[in-house]
């Protein structure tokens, strides 16, 4: 069972192990997270200025819902200061510029719409998106379905297409 502890200020600690997924945390709201230096407790404001990697982390991994200001800071500390971790934890929602577009479309678009294009895309801008190896082995075997002479060989040896 989880308890929560109010103070005065009406900010809520929320336990490491069992945050509440049916409500929305603000910047006030006391955060229990198991950090690589171990247990810490701050406010949600102080997590996004000292350690919103370790904050988003736990976020995901708990599916703590967080109103859009806390998200918005979030977002733009992460990819001002943590581009790498961003890129990485978007993957396939990176937007990116893709031909036959008008503007930036997630990722996820051409991937699904147009494996072979986006396969030709993604092997010249491989450090523009981050794929699971599910991910790309799905793309390669698409690709492979569509156009086997496309798929690289190193690609086609993953897939065990020689």
């Amino acid at each position: 069972m989880t308890e929560d502890h109010s103070n005065s200020d009406h900010e809520t600690i929320i336990p490491v192990s069992n945050p509440d997924s049916n409500r929305t945390y603000f910047l006030t709201d006391l955060m229990i997270i198991q950090t690589e230096t171990g247990l810490k407790t701050m406010s949600i404001s102080r997590w996004l200025t000292e350690d919103p990697v370790s904050f988003d982390k736990f976020r995901r991994a708990k599916n703590v819902r967080v109103n859009t200001d806390v998200f918005a800071i979030l977002i733009s500390k992460l990819r001002a200061f943590h581009p790498q971790y961003f890129a990485e934890a978007l993957g396939l929602k990176t937007r990116i510029k893709f031909t036959g577009y008008d503007y930036p479309v997630q990722a996820l678009v051409p991937y699904s719409n147009k494996p072979v294009e986006f396969y030709k895309w993604w092997y010249a801008n491989q450090d523009l998106i981050n794929m699971t190896l599910k991910e790309k082995i799905l793309l390669f075997q698409n690709v492979f379905n569509a156009k086997p002479a496309v798929l690289k060989k190193e690609h086609k040896r993953i897939i065990n297409k020689k």
